[in-house]
């Protein structure tokens, strides 16, 4: 067995299709890849709260995330694609350049919500609201201009 960067293998087999992405994918640098950590890590909590609250677009955070952690950690992005809410989201984009029609609901429906909630409740200047309003119009229009 001859010790390669993805563990032990011999020479003469070949690389799965999975270890092929992988390896073309992560970082070389290992500085590099922690640095690509810490941005999953944070696209992916900025994912979560934009599900809660207003003007944070959860789908894109997350899709950052994926694209982060497939760069910096195997066992992230591994997670990320294995996990129940974020895995199908993630490998219908990567691998089909698609957005599937339940996230483009939750994302209209949930951008809807808490965009009227704050610009009614918590947001007094008109042009404020107008901006609000363009920016979320902006990120729904996005988000439908993939296909399902």
């Amino acid at each position: 067995m001859v010790r390669t960067g993805t563990g032990s293998r011999s020479p003469e087999s070949p690389l799965t299709e999975r270890e092929e992405i992988t390896r073309a994918t992560l970082a070389r640098s290992r500085s590099l890849r922690y640095v690509y950590i810490l941005l999953g890590v944070i696209s992916l909590v900025l994912g979560i709260v934009g599900v809660v609250t207003p003007i944070l677009p959860t789908t894109p955070f997350i899709l950052l995330s994926g694209f982060c952690f497939a760069r910096g950690s195997e066992r992230l992005h591994d997670w990320m694609l294995g996990h129940r809410y974020f895995g199908p989201m993630i490998k219908a984009f990567r691998d089909e350049r698609r957005i599937p029609f339940k996230v483009k609901i939750f994302a209209t429906l949930m951008i809807a919500i808490t965009m009227s909630i704050t610009a009614i409740f918590v947001v007094p200047l008109l042009a404020v609201k107008l901006g609000m309003a363009a920016v979320g119009l902006g990120v729904v229009w996005y988000i439908w201009t993939f296909r399902n």
